[in-house]
């Protein structure tokens, strides 16, 4: 755990959160200030920094492709693939925290959070 990261406080059960799905290497939570009806974080449980994954490499395509999994096991769970959604991973400045993690967004008829 990286000092001071409220997902890894979250993730090991100290920060209080509203577990939407958990699997042994990722948790679902909804996001305390939504910006659409449907906005759930997907956080690795092990603490896993933005500016470590954005070199390509083998192991960072195998943790890709267990978040992405785990992100569409959220999606399917809250019925967004059959009403829309958006994902979302900001970085370099657009983020607040520098643990990875992915937004999912939906649940509503409009296009949740702006345009793309």
């Amino acid at each position: 755990m990286e000092e001071k990261c409220l997902f890894c406080e979250i993730a090991a059960g100290r920060e209080p959160c509203v577990k939407v799905w958990e699997n042994g290497e990722f948790l679902a939570i909804e996001n305390k200030y939504p910006v659409a009806p449907k906005h759930v974080l997907v956080i690795p449980k092990e603490h896993r920094e933005k500016k470590e994954w954005t070199k390509l490499t083998k192991q960072n395509g195998q943790f890709w492709g267990k978040m992405m999994e785990a992100v569409f096991e959220v999606v399917r769970l809250l019925a967004l693939d059959r009403t829309g959604y958006k994902l979302v991973n900001n970085g370099a400045g657009y983020n607040h925290f520098e643990q990875e993690h992915m937004h999912i967004l939906g649940g509503s008829k409009d296009e949740p959070a702006g345009k793309t």
